[in-house]
């Protein structure tokens, strides 16, 4: 029986499940495949990679192997279409502009702020209950006196919980975002 045709009976076996006969394609196939690979991509690493991906999703659809009538011809033409992909997509990512210059500072100072939100809501829901409510109404840009009529409690009580709430607040975020304690301040200014 000569090479070709003995992986070639391999193939439906590999596509029935059978490990050992993945485990022979993969043994017989593997380096030939990654210097293959490596003479198109001019990168070791990135063919080593390609040939592992391209094992790992023809074992994932294995049924599909049924129909290979050619082991060896699929196996060097399904590496050279994953490598005329990796060629592309290189070329697409040295097209891109580097990730800096993609996230203008408008969008980063968007996210930062988002971040920083996320943090005080959650550091809110740590407050004291009264403080929480009032600092939560707040949040809702509800004025002292609708606080006050909601909570049913006098206008002293909502600024004196929510200047407490305020203190707490920058004792707990302190710490954590003290880089960013200015724009914290700020957001907190708009409560």
């Amino acid at each position: 029986m000569n090479d070709e045709h003995e992986y070639h009976v391999s193939l439906p076996l590999v596509s029935l499940g059978d490990r050992q006969a993945f485990a022979t394609v993969f043994k017989r196939y593997y380096k030939p495949l990654v210097l293959f690979a490596a003479a198109r991509v001019k990168d070791a690493d990135a063919a080593e990679d390609i040939v592992q991906a391209f094992f790992c999703k023809l074992w994932e659809e294995r049924a599909s192997l049924a129909r290979v009538t050619r082991c060896k011809s699929y196996l060097y033409q399904s590496i050279h279409n994953c490598c005329q992909n990796y060629v592309r997509h290189q070329r697409v990512v040295a097209a891109l502009p580097p990730p800096d210059e993609v996230l203008d500072d408008n969008l980063l100072q968007a996210i930062i702020e988002e971040e920083l939100y996320i943090e005080l809501m959650r550091q809110v829901d740590l407050l004291p209950p009264k403080c929480r409510e009032v600092m939560l109404l707040k949040l809702q840009d509800m004025d002292v006196s609708t606080i006050a009529a909601t909570c049913r409690v006098s206008e002293e009580t909502v600024r004196s919980q929510y200047r407490h709430g305020k203190t707490l607040l920058k004792k707990r975020l302190s710490p954590a975002f003290k880089d960013a304690l200015p724009l914290l301040l700020s957001i907190m200014e708009t409560l």
